[in-house]
């Protein structure tokens, strides 16, 4: 009896290579199919990629990614977000830090893009990849996401990437694919600790896909686990011998029902999850998605429902444990939903003769890419007026945790702080400092404290005759100036207001005061 160990010997690997070769040669639409939606995917996503002003979290990856340069690899990774800085940090981000961010989550979301036609095309022929790849770029959430320097749109890439590589593992039954899907699996784990819940679908994919023996499987599945652990050791490591906390920040992210955010456990966040993909712009994208979720899993069977336990199961896991399950979150579990989905209706149109099948696939990528290039255009003339769901806009475009107003004050700075060596204090939290801090010229950083920061005004005030002092939503965050001027007797001069979208100049939350002796 022949097993599967040693079903596929040297001659016959050899036969496989030269026919791969041969068809790689006779089939040009195999190789600028995928090429010409990876060429879209980056003219859709690189354009005006600066537009949008800072978020907090972008400011922390940006300074972990100096922290690189600065011999410290793994600076403050105690929230899960463990390699994600060292893509940032290939980019040098100590020149255009905006762009080098950003960039970096462009290029690590086209292997999964990649991975993805890769899917539909093994699912459904090439209709299948085109599909995938066309639901994947017109998504606005997974758009709006790719375009920050954020780790869960990574995250939820690479996890593509691994199932790609479980798929073909599933097939193949060979130790370098169970390698590359451990790899890849841990990979994605490493950029952000939500990708975890993943580590199930390889072991559904790869207990209950194979036709191999069981053996086999559960060899392969050691395999993908061992790889897992071997690439953690370099992290765990680091942290043991600087005596630093292990991940308490992102295990302290697990809390079974306690969402804080809206509503609590399972059915409050699918209630969330189905309000924010139903209004991130046109919501046929969404209406598509389950659809063709719905549709793998008929016309598919058995690789469809296994498939779609390996995808849901997962995203369940972590809306149903996550103690704070935030809108981006959701952005690492989208792209492999809307690949199963693309995969899901090229099952149905694969099976019209041609002339319907063309028609009715050319409709369904107009009927996406309308909406989704009105959105994609507002993203980069005025991604202020985004139509996004009231919680993502409220984070990144009204809040302290957007960069809107603390832009326009860095900005500014060369034009209205005048003095040689003038001292300029940021009374906020030091995140957003060090995130304003990355727009401004030179010579004209913040000196960021903890918030108010009155005791470092004071200080600067002992030193200096005049103190400058970027307030951001005084007295909530930043500190009371004319109060506080009043108090030290010292004179408080407003010098620039900038409102954020929807304020006004009279009750704009970031203001930028002159306070002289």
């Amino acid at each position: 009896m022949t097993t599967a160990a040693t079903a596929t010997t040297p001659p016959q690997n050899s036969a496989r290579s030269i026919a791969g070769i041969r068809a790689v040669l006779s089939s040009p639409l195999r190789w600028w199919l995928p090429l010409l939606l990876i060429l879209i995917f980056f003219a859709s996503r690189i354009p005006f990629l600066t537009e949008l002003p800072l978020h907090n979290d972008e400011g922390l990856h940006l300074t972990r990614a100096v922290e690189v340069w600065n011999l410290h690899p793994f600076w403050e990774i105690g929230d899960g977000k463990i390699v994600n800085h060292l893509a940032i940090a290939l980019f040098y981000p100590q020149n255009a830090p905006v762009f080098a961010g950003r960039i970096a989550t462009i290029f690590i979301s086209v292997l999964g893009l990649a991975a993805a036609f890769a899917i539909g095309r093994r699912l459904s022929g090439n209709t299948g990849g085109a599909l995938v790849a066309i639901l994947w770029i017109c998504s606005p959430y997974i758009f709006f996401y790719e375009r920050l320097a954020f780790s869960d749109a990574e995250a939820g890439a690479l996890v593509v990437v691994a199932i790609a590589a479980n798929l073909k593992l599933a097939r193949s039954g060979a130790l370098r694919d169970a390698v590359l899907t451990g790899f890849w699996l841990a990979l994605a784990v490493l950029f952000k600790f939500t990708a975890a819940p993943y580590a199930l679908s390889m072991l559904l994919i790869t207990m209950l896909l194979p036709e191999y023996a069981m053996r086999r499987r559960l060899i392969m599945l050691m395999v993908i686990a061992l790889t897992g652990i071997v690439m953690f050791v370099v992290p765990l490591a680091y942290l043991i011998l600087r005596r630093e906390p292990l991940f308490e920040i992102a295990l302290g992210w697990i809390g079974v029902g306690s969402s804080q955010v809206q509503g609590a456990g399972l059915s409050g966040n699918i209630t969330r999850f189905i309000t924010l993909i139903a209004t991130f712009g046109v919501p046929l994208w969404a209406v598509l998605t389950a659809v063709g979720l719905a549709l793998l899993g008929i016309f598919r069977r058995k690789t469809g429902i296994i498939l779609l336990a390996a995808a849901l199961i997962p995203f369940l896991l972590t809306i149903t444990l996550g103690r704070e399950v935030l809108p981006r979150h959701f952005a690492a579990a989208l792209p492999i939903l809307v690949t199963l989905s693309g995969a899901g209706l090229s099952a149905v149109i694969i099976k019209l003769p041609t002339l319907p099948r063309r028609s009715l696939a050319s409709g369904i990528a107009i009927l996406l890419a309308v909406p989704f290039a009105l959105f994609a255009i507002t993203a980069y003339d005025a991604p202020q007026d985004l139509p996004l769901p009231l919680e993502i806009r409220a984070e990144h475009i009204t809040d302290h945790s957007s960069g809107f107003g603390l832009r326009a004050a860095v900005f500014n700075f060369p034009r209205l702080v005048t003095e040689p060596d003038a001292v300029i204090i940021a009374s906020m939290f030091p995140d957003s400092c060090r995130r304003a801090n990355f727009e401004a010229a030179p010579g004209y950083e913040m000196i960021c404290t903890a918030a108010p920061g009155i005791e470092a005004i004071t200080q600067a005030l002992e030193m200096h005759p005049a103190v400058y002092v970027l307030a951001d939503t005084a007295p909530l965050i930043g500190a009371d100036i004319p109060a506080l001027a009043s108090e030290l007797g010292i004179m408080a001069e407003q010098i620039g207001v900038y409102p954020r979208p929807g304020e006004l100049p009279e009750n704009a939350s970031v203001v930028l005061w002159k306070l002289s002796r």
